[in-house]
């Protein structure tokens, strides 16, 4: 009896408990800011138009694990009892290390040497970039590209043991071989911090601290032979204000904040548009009394850098969109083109066309028609412009990933373009994008009567693969 009467207090005690986490939730509310998203709202079920919501329990669903009461807590009372206990993270985006250093799991790719790109879409990043040089030097533009380091690349002894790090090139270090043979404008970062014994990056967040933001404006702004201020001798002070992302990820209710550096000296730059955090897709910027005009195309890691940057030049504009969007850089009369990309994204390079006018280049020889090959041509109106995109046949290209688009005008003037080769449709991974192109051309350069072909490039020999009349 008295063995069934505790069974039946346990199952009562369990319900209870299961019971409270949907009782309290309009008592405890999840901070979802941490977590940089929305909590799901409660569904309806009927939609506005009067039809049954066939996806009512789905998003029930989604409202019911975002909204439970005390989500956060339980959920961070899991990942610190993983950590603690198991050693390991109760977050599939976040590594647990040692000494407690957190690492962003879209980085573990690199530092295992898995998914490394092969030699075909290495090649194709390195003419993206190429690419985007000669249009930014054709316009009188400087161009550098700069690649944040992996956190793990930099500072790998805090990695946890059952890890190891891959001793073969990796994406960035095949990537800048390529920018060495296409002579692609760059400035090592992996290197500068290897050679520098601070750590500048926050034990829980993914990214450089405001000392490696510094640091690596620094190297930027030394490679294209900008005047800038040098906070290397400025005094500061260590404050623990720093909110780490993946903390936020993995122990969202942990009220711990990671050191920050706070230099002395005052950002001078404001802000041209309304702008809620250094987050926002597009930011114009203005320093009064500082000369230049600087397009920079970033991810996350020029969240830091913004403001640095932003003081050395008289007008800014910071993009976070993808595709590159090179107009800015007209509109802004923009003089100086950097493009920054973290390490774990380098693929990117390869799964958008950037949106800008393909520059004019030569072929000196002589061009085989290939009446066989399976080359897909499409095109869609821009605007001013119209863009061609499509797949080569993989018989008719190498891993040079050269494309050329041929523009035979009414009056029989030949005019040759260079073509990303990278993907203009949506991608999921970089096999996908690997045997894409893309180009903008201008509707002028081409006018009724035109007739468009691709061109690859196989061994040294040119072929045209497809064709279109316009």
């Amino acid at each position: 009896m008295k063995n069934k009467t505790l069974n039946i207090l346990y199952i009562v005690i369990f319900i209870s408990m299961l019971l409270a986490l949907f009782v309290c939730m309009p008592f405890s509310h999840s901070d979802m800011s941490v977590e940089k998203r929305e909590a799901a709202a409660l569904p309806k079920a009927v939609s506005e138009d009067g039809t049954l919501n066939l996806s009512y329990f789905d998003e029930l669903d989604d409202y019911m694990s975002d909204n439970f009461a005390f989500r956060q807590e339980l959920a961070t009372a899991d990942a610190l009892m993983k950590a603690k206990v198991f050693k390991t993270s109760g977050n599939e985006k976040a590594v647990v290390g040692k000494n407690d250093w957190l690492y962003f799991t879209g980085s573990m790719n690199d530092y295992l040497g898995r998914e490394i790109l092969n030699k075909r879409q290495i090649n194709a990043a390195a003419k993206v970039l190429k690419i985007m040089q000669t249009d930014s030097e054709n316009k009188g533009r400087k161009f550098i590209f700069v690649c944040a380091p992996n956190k793990n690349s930099l500072y790998p002894e805090n990695m946890p043991s059952r890890y190891l790090k891959s001793e073969d090139a990796g994406n960035y270090e095949l990537l800048k071989a390529a920018m060495e043979e296409e002579g692609v404008n760059t400035v090592d970062l992996h290197e500068a911090f290897k050679a520098d014994k601070r750590v500048m990056y926050y034990k829980w967040d993914s990214h450089w601290d405001n000392e490696g933001a510094a640091f690596a404006v620094d190297k930027i702004l030394a490679a294209l032979d900008k005047e800038h201020y040098d906070y290397e001798s400025e005094p500061y002070t260590i404050e623990e204000s720093h909110r780490g992302d993946i903390m936020n990820l993995i122990y969202p209710s942990l009220d711990a904040m990671d050191e920050e550096v706070v230099y002395e000296k005052q950002h001078e730059y404001k802000y041209l548009n309304p702008v809620e955090s250094v987050e926002d897709i597009l930011i114009f910027t203005q320093a009064e009394g500082k000369e230049g005009s600087v397009l920079m195309f970033r991810d996350s890691f020029g969240n830091a850098t913004l403001p640095y940057i932003a003081d050395e030049y008289g007008r800014g504009i910071f993009s976070k969109g993808v595709p590159y969007n090179f107009s800015y850089a007209a509109s802004g009369k923009s003089d100086t083109v950097i493009v920054e990309i973290v390490e774990r994204n380098i693929p990117w390079l390869i799964e958008y066309v950037p949106y800008m006018e393909a520059p004019e280049t030569e072929i000196n020889a002589e061009i085989i028609k290939a009446e066989d090959a399976e080359t897909s041509l499409n095109t869609e109106d821009k605007g001013a412009d119209n863009v061609y995109y499509g797949t080569l046949d993989k018989f008719y290209t190498d891993d040079n990933a050269e494309v050329i688009m041929k523009v035979t005008l009414p009056d029989g003037e030949e005019k040759f373009y260079e073509a990303f080769p990278s993907s203009y449709t949506e991608v999921s991974s970089p096999d996908e994008a690997q045997y894409s192109y893309g180009i903008y051309i201008n509707k002028n350069l081409t006018p009724a009567g035109s007739r468009l072909e691709v061109i690859a490039v196989k061994d040294g020999v040119y072929y045209s693969v497809a064709e279109l009349d316009l």
